[in-house]
C-alpha cells in the first residue's frame, strides 16, 4: 500500500526554490522531496483516536507551494517532515470508536488544536472554537503540525492506507452528499470562514481577486451566506468566468482591465504615476484576494476605496515585495482570512464546515470537482492542478476508489 511521502532537506529546498519554475517536472522529478513509497500507517496516538481510509483527498494550493518550495520557511517549525500530504480528505471509518461506527463517511477537519495534542486546559483560540488559530501547534503528544497532512504522526490524505484523526476532527458526511462533493468542503469551509470574518454589508461593492476553487468558493458564500450587495469577480480564463458569476458575481473581469475597466465600474479612475502601477483614487468596500502572489496583494490594497478592508484568502508566496502607499494613504485595513472556526450565522453557533456542508447543495459543489486520479499517476495529478485554470478544472483530486480519471 502506497502514500505519498514529503521528505525536506535543505538542498532539495534550495533547489526547488532556484529550478521548480524553469525545470519541467523537477517538483515531481528524482530529485524532488515527494515520493511515491510503502509508509506504514501512523500509531494511534491515543486509544480516542479514530482511523480513516481516504475516498478522495484534494490537491491545494498549499500543496503545491510546499512542493515548489515557494511557501514560507515562517512554517518550518510547525510541521514536521516527513509527512504524508493532504488535508482535503473524505474517508471512511474503519473501526467502531469514539461514537463513530466503522463504514461512516467523514470529512476531516484538518487543523491539530489542543484537543487533538491532548492539552487541557485548552488555549483561548481552542476554547473559543476557532482551533485552527492553536497556541499549542508544536507541543503535546503530537509532533510539531498546523493541520492533518502537515505532521508526520497523523498521516494524510495522499495515501493508500489510513490515516488518524481525533474525533473532535471528523464531521460526518450527509447520505445525499457524494464523495466528490464532500472532498470540496474544507476549501469550502475556508471560503466560507473569510466571507463570515468580513461580512460585507449590501450597500458596497465586493471585489473578489482569483477564481481558483477559494475565489470560486469565495464569490459562493459571500452570495449566500451574507449580505454583500454587488460582487464583481476577477477571473482570467472562460470556466473561472462562467462559474463565477453561475457562484454568484454580478459582473466579471480579466486580470488584463483591473486598471482600464475595473477603476470605472467602481466608480472612480486609475491615475498613472512616475513609475509602478497606477493611482486608483476610490475601489471597493471589500476586497478578497484569493491567489496570494505579492503583485494581486498589491492590486487588493490600491483598488479598495479609503476605509475599505482587504482580507488575504489566498496564501501569501514565501516572499513579497510591495507598495503598501495606498494601505497608510487610504486607512485601508487588511486582515487574515485563515482557515475555519466557529462561526455566528442566524443567531446560531456552528462551524464553517457545517455551513460548508449545507452550502454544497445549492451550489452543485460535486460539479467543480476532477480530473480524478489514481495514486500512482501523482506527477500527472500536480501538473493537472498546475494548470487547472487553464484547462477548465476548479478541483484536482486523488481517487482511491480504484476508479481512475
Amino acid at each position: 500500500m502506497l502514500s505519498l511521502v514529503y521528505r525536506k532537506s535543505i538542498p532539495r529546498y534550495l533547489l526547488m526554490r532556484a529550478g521548480a519554475k524553469r525545470v519541467k517536472n523537477l517538483e515531481t522529478g528524482r530529485l524532488s522531496p515527494l515520493q511515491l513509497e510503502s509508509a506504514p500507517e501512523p500509531e494511534l496516538p491515543a486509544p480516542d483516536w479514530v482511523r480513516v481510509k481516504p475516498l478522495l483527498s484534494g490537491i491545494c494550493g498549499s500543496d503545491l507551494g510546499t512542493l515548489s518550495s515557494e511557501n514560507s520557511p515562517y512554517f518550518s517549525p510547525i510541521t514536521s517532515p516527513p509527512f504524508v500530504m493532504g488535508h482535503e480528505v473524505v474517508g471512511v471509518v474503519t473501526d467502531d470508536n469514539s461514537g463513530f461506527r466503522a463504514g461512516e463517511r467523514v470529512v476531516v477537519e484538518p487543523a491539530l488544536g489542543c484537543a487533538a495534542r491532548g492539552i487541557d486546559p485548552p488555549c483561548p483560540y481552542c476554547a473559543s472554537g476557532r482551533h485552527a488559530l492553536c497556541l499549542n501547534v508544536s507541543k503535546g503528544h503530537l509532533s510539531p503540525g498546523i493541520q492533518t497532512g502537515f505532521c508526520r504522526d497523523t498521516g494524510g490524505g495522499w495515501t493508500q492506507r489510513t490515516l488518524v484523526a481525533h474525533p473532535t476532527q471528523l464531521h460526518r458526511v450527509p447520505e445525499s452528499l457524494s464523495d466528490e462533493a464532500a472532498v470540496a468542503i474544507e476549501p469550502l469551509a475556508c471560503a466560507v470562514h473569510a466571507a463570515l470574518k468580513a461580512r460585507p454589508g449590501p450597500d458596497g461593492t465586493t471585489l473578489v481577486i482569483g477564481a481558483g476553487n477559494i475565489g470560486l468558493f469565495t464569490v459562493a458564500a459571500l452570495r449566500r451566506l451574507t449580505d454583500a450587495g454587488r460582487i464583481i469577480c476577477v477571473a482570467k480564463h472562460e470556466r473561472q468566468r462562467e462559474e463565477a458569476l453561475r457562484l454568484g458575481a454580478d459582473e466579471v473581469v480579466h486580470p488584463k482591465q483591473m486598471y482600464s475597466g475595473l477603476p470605472e465600474m467602481l466608480g472612480t479612475e486609475a491615475l498613472k504615476p512616475e513609475l509602478g502601477k497606477p493611482v486608483v483614487a476610490g475601489g471597493a468596500q471589500n476586497v478578497f484576494e484569493c491567489v496570494g502572489s505579492s503583485g494581486t496583494m498589491e492590486d487588493a490594497v490600491r483598488l479598495t476605496k479609503p476605509g475599505g478592508e482587504v482580507s488575504l484568502v489566498g496564501m501569501p508566496r514565501a516572499k513579497s515585495s510591495l507598495d503598501l502607499t495606498a494601505l497608510w494613504y487610504k486607512e485601508v485595513s487588511l486582515a487574515g482570512a485563515y482557515a475555519y472556526g466557529a462561526e455566528e450565522y442566524e443567531g446560531e453557533r456552528t462551524s464553517s464546515f457545517e455551513l460548508a456542508m449545507r452550502l454544497a447543495p445549492q451550489i452543485k459543489l460535486e460539479t467543480l470537482v476532477g480530473p480524478r486520479f489514481r495514486l500512482e499517476e501523482y506527477r500527472e495529478a500536480i501538473s493537472a492542478a498546475r494548470s487547472a485554470g487553464g484547462a477548465g478544472n476548479v478541483k484536482v483530486v486523488f481517487d482511491h476508489r480504484g476508479l481512475g480519471h
